[in-house]
């Protein structure tokens, strides 16, 4: 049984922690190179900083409730259902805590809350959306409940699933000692790309979508789609033409000018759009040019 088995395996037991699971995740992405998936797997251990991006599973549309109080310390709790276009962001929360501070969230006897702060619930009132007669609104919190928190955590564990499967199906010694790594195999890079879309969401990475496997495939001669994966793996549109054409020129991976833009991709000389790591690019560029010059 091969540590890809183990996460399968592990993906689908209750007993197992989810935490458990992503170490696994972990190691396997450490020893394919898998860079970006390496970052997930560390940021859903021990959270995401302010500034990072979060996979789209970890921002929750919520509902608000309002507190208002009026007459003879009258209080009615009412949903807000109105937002007002500046203050439309409240209903949503994002989660960055670390995955054991969400699952203890969800053990909670009651659902918890997301207190708006007190600029927030004034600039609300005054904005006069939604009153309530002989009422101020005194306080908001946002509903996260218990419920859609389980559902994100058996997301994470349905996202590394997913990833030992792909790798699976194609490199089943992936994640094993000496085994495959985006370095030595360029074909992993497809695989790698599509999980670390998978991850994030639509619209985040440089490669993004569903048909990643798809696109990345370039017929023998296809120079169109040739230009077209270069900048989907990274490359700028000048930087892709000038790829392209010496790839054209020189037919051969080992081409002094293809070779210098490899080169340049893979120790970082030449930036890349996006969040795609470079050895992950390189692999992705050496793929394509082997499918164009049908290597």
């Amino acid at each position: 049984m091969t540590i890809l088995d183990d996460i399968i395996n592990a993906s689908t037991d209750s007993s197992v922690a989810t935490a458990d699971l992503l170490r696994k995740v972990q190691v396997v992405a450490h020893r394919l190179g898998a860079t970006d998936v390496v970052a997930w797997a560390k940021s859903e251990l021990a959270g995401y900083d302010a500034e990072a991006e979060l996979p789209s599973y970890r921002t929750m549309n919520t509902s608000v409730m309002g507190v208002f109080t009026g007459p003879y310390q009258s209080v009615i709790r009412q949903q807000l259902t109105i937002p007002t276009p500046e203050l439309e962001s409240m209903w949503l929360v994002e989660f960055r805590v670390p995955l054991t501070e969400l699952q203890a969230l969800s053990e909670l006897e009651k659902d918890p809350q997301r207190e708006w702060p007190a600029m927030i619930v004034k600039a609300y009132e005054d904005s006069g959306v939604f009153r309530m007669q002989f009422h101020r609104l005194f306080s908001a919190h946002n509903v996260i409940t218990r419920q859609s928190l389980k559902g994100l955590i058996d997301i994470i564990r349905s996202k590394a699933m997913e990833f030992a499967l792909e790798l699976q199906t194609d490199y089943p010694e992936a994640g094993t000692p000496g085994g495959p790594t985006v370095a030595s195999e360029p074909g992993l890079s497809s695989t790698v790309i599509h999980m670390t879309n998978n991850i994030y969401g639509d619209g985040t990475n440089v490669a993004a979508g569903s048909e990643i496997r798809q696109r990345s495939r370039v017929e023998m001669g296809d120079l169109a789609a040739l230009r077209r994966e270069a900048e989907a793996n990274g490359l700028s549109a000048d930087v892709a033409e000038e790829f392209v054409a010496a790839v054209q020129a020189e037919r051969s991976l080992d081409g002094t000018k293809t070779k210098r833009i490899l080169d340049g991709v893979r120790n970082g000389a030449i930036a890349l759009s996006g969040s795609i790591a470079s050895d992950v690019a390189a692999g992705g560029l050496v793929e394509i040019v082997k499918g164009f010059l049908g290597l």
